[in-house]
């Protein structure tokens, strides 16, 4: 698709939006569903007021510290797991165990083990972000053609080069959806982590937008969040298509 065709159904997408949004202020009372005017007026007073950029920047470091430590410690572990079949085996039902169970059922236990500081957000997000990467890893076999993996083995190719050459360019894809889904779901975990134990962050913002019926407030903040999730998911675009690239793939 050429730039020109982006950009303009990128501007029809925004213009239907706030043609519904103000429509929608026209029939609701303001205090429930403000206009565009009073949630740029609040964007103002959460930026000169609230600290804004200050509680971003705690939530962006809280979220990117936990992910990165969750991605480094996934790879480990999981190619780690791959060597041994014996390991893999005995470890994968508990994997997949922890992996259904909801993220947001730790954070009470990560506060009383960690405490209420930044280490409950970066732990928290570690783990969400860590378990289902490793079950990604071990399970990656599933996505190749056995007949490949039969081929390259009969050739010789086996252990840690059967690993790093075939094994994970051809589970890229696969991972990076999983990377995908997993940032998204890091600052949503980060979010409700500062709401509910913080005192700083924009969960803590959120908090006191609600305490104060601000719902100009709380719509400036949930369009904030949404920008900067969806500014970490197309970070992690741009790192798989160079990766492929690279392993030429594409």
């Amino acid at each position: 698709m050429e730039p020109r065709t982006k950009i303009a159904r990128l501007l029809l997408s925004l213009s239907t939006l706030v043609l519904i949004w103000y429509l929608l202020s026209l029939t609701v009372p303001h205090y429930l569903f403000p206009d565009l005017i009073m949630v740029l007026q609040a964007f103002k007073e959460l930026l000169f007021q609230r600290n804004l950029l200050w509680n971003l920047l705690m939530t962006l470091t809280r979220v990117t510290i936990g992910f990165l430590l969750g991605v480094l410690t996934g790879f480990f572990l999981g190619s780690l797991f791959l060597y041994s079949r014996i390991v893999r085996d005995i470890v994968y039902p508990i994997i997949a165990f922890i992996v259904v169970i909801p993220s947001f059922a730790f954070i009470p236990l990560l506060m009383i083990w960690v405490g209420l500081n930044d280490w409950l957000v970066i732990i928290g997000i570690m783990i969400c972000t860590a378990f289902p990467l490793v079950y990604a890893l071990i399970s990656s076999h599933k996505y190749i053609d056995k007949r490949l993996l039969e081929f390259t083995i009969l050739h010789g190719i086996r252990g840690r080069k059967l690993y790093f050459k075939i094994i994970l360019p051809l589970s890229v894809t696969h991972i990076a959806t999983i990377l995908r889904y997993e940032a998204g779901h890091s600052w949503r975990l980060g979010f409700v982590t500062e709401y509910l134990a913080l005192s700083n962050g924009l969960g803590a913002l959120m908090l006191y937008a609600y305490s104060t019926l601000r719902v100009d407030q709380v719509i400036a903040l949930i369009i904030t969040i949404g920008a900067l999730t969806l500014l970490f998911q197309k970070t992690i675009d741009k790192v798989e298509t160079k990766i492929l690239r690279k392993w030429h793939l594409i």
